[in-house]
């Protein structure tokens, strides 16, 4: 087998073509449920490399990319995964776009570049990431190396956390993991995975799951001029926001992990009619974000609202209903897991010290993988401790982590597969 050293590999790492991959992704609007576009511009990319690419259609119009560079055989596999889909649209109301980010353009070409720094949507979250697989794939084919296992980039759809809720249905709120749940039960299965998200060149072994929850109550529908002594809804439901809110630093406290605390948005409250203010609210509901740490259960999250709600109910005489509408897995690898080791030299090499660990309350799709069989973890070029912002991304570390990539799969690939597996489980307290 052809081998080839680190620096042969490193002087092969095209830096301007990674950035203007990144660019040409970031030219494509590609929101939630709009991933087509983007799909057919990745796959494109990816057969540029040599890869042999499929597009899984996940559903019309939304296509998950999976391209394969085969191994010679007895390696180690490894998947680069990434999503397709942005948080938003570049043509979203831009009083809404100004609120996530001062950099986003409203008229196409939608990313920019000045000095060492890019600009546009999703070169943050995450086509940065997605140009740096293609550019490291491409690396280790012009040294000519050869690698004993596969290498799998997928581009999936339908990643950002989104879901269906009410009247609140369409391809466009259809995310939280739903492109790689098909990935990994149609073939798409490695024994490993890296994530390039938005983790800052640091290295995310776990992160939180999430439980969405809808709490909700409902009365009478009465005119203005006879609710007199009626129990308002949405009066009633900021008892509920109180006691939330007096449960909080508690549950922070005892679902801690590794010195992280759980964190709890009220995400949202709807009631009654804004366009006819002159009835009660017969109906009013609250949607609550509670982040959980692994080895915990969605049950344990539902137990614990449950508890909240019945204790308003005894001091107020409200009754609630709740409903859990998303239930997102937290994921959690094991540091002695070989793409650990493979990551922690391939950073030290181009960064000339150890790598950093991270623990973030944001979910990824590792937590679909590892449930699959495939161990993932996070390590992306992104989102660096007070350097970057939504939109924006930094060329020297696109570049640089580029390289880790290009390192780490050289060296996962060329690992005896019997060698690199560990066992794993996954156990709850």
């Amino acid at each position: 087998m052809a081998t080839v050293s680190s620096q042969e590999i490193l002087a092969k790492i095209d830096a301007e073509k990674t950035v203007q991959r990144t660019m040409d992704l970031a030219n494509v609007a590609s929101p939630t449920g709009q991933e087509g576009d983007v799909a057919q511009v990745y796959k494109e990319m990816l057969e540029a490399v040599g890869m042999r690419v499929t597009l899984q259609e996940v559903e019309p119009g939304r296509y998950n990319v999976v391209g394969v560079l085969r191994g010679s055989g007895g390696g180690a596999s490894l998947m680069f995964n990434g999503h397709l889909d942005t948080s938003f649209s570049p043509t979203d109301d831009p009083e809404i776009l100004k609120a996530i980010s001062p950099v986003y353009r409203f008229e196409p070409p939608w990313s920019y570049r000045e000095g060492e720094w890019l600009y546009g949507m999703g070169v943050f979250n995450m086509k940065g990431a997605l140009a740096a697989y293609v550019s490291a794939v491409e690396a280790l084919q012009n040294t000519g190396a050869e690698l004993k296992g596969d290498i799998m980039i997928a581009g999936v759809v339908g990643e950002i956390e989104k879901t269906q809720i009410d009247q609140y249905k369409g391809a466009q709120y259809r995310g939280y993991g739903y492109g790689t749940a098909y990935l990994v039960t149609h073939g798409g299965v490695t024994d490993y995975a890296i994530l390039g998200e938005p983790t800052g060149l640091r290295l995310m072994l776990a992160h939180f799951g999430s439980v969405w929850a809808k709490i909700s109550l409902k009365g009478k529908l009465v005119h203005t001029a006879h609710a007199g002594g009626m129990n308002n809804l949405i009066i009633q439901m900021t008892k509920i926001i109180d006691a939330i809110q007096e449960w909080i630093p508690d549950y922070q406290n005892r679902y801690q992990y590794q010195g992280v605390k759980p964190i709890v948005n009220i995400g949202s409250i709807e009631g009654g009619w804004p366009w006819r203010c002159s009835r009660t609210p017969w109906f009013c509901n609250l949607y609550i974000d509670v982040r959980y740490p692994p080895r915990r259960s969605p049950v344990d999250v539902k137990e614990e609202l449950e508890t909240v709600l019945k204790k308003v109910e005894q001091r107020y005489g409200v009754k609630a209903d709740l409903e859990i509408y998303v239930s997102d897995a937290w994921a959690e690898v094991e540091e002695g897991e070989y793409v650990v080791k493979a990551l922690d030299k391939a950073h030290e090499k181009v960064f000339n010290q150890p790598l950093e660990r991270v623990v973030f309350s944001w979910s990824s799709d590792a937590n679909v993988l590892t449930r699959n069989g495939v161990v993932a973890v996070n390590y992306g070029p992104s989102g660096g401790p007070g350097k970057e912002t939504r939109g924006t991304l930094h060329i020297p570390s696109l570049v640089s982590c580029t390289k880790v990539y290009a390192l780490a799969a050289y060296d996962i690939c060329n690992k005896e597969r019997r060698e690199a597996r560990r066992r794993f489980t996954i156990t709850y307290e």
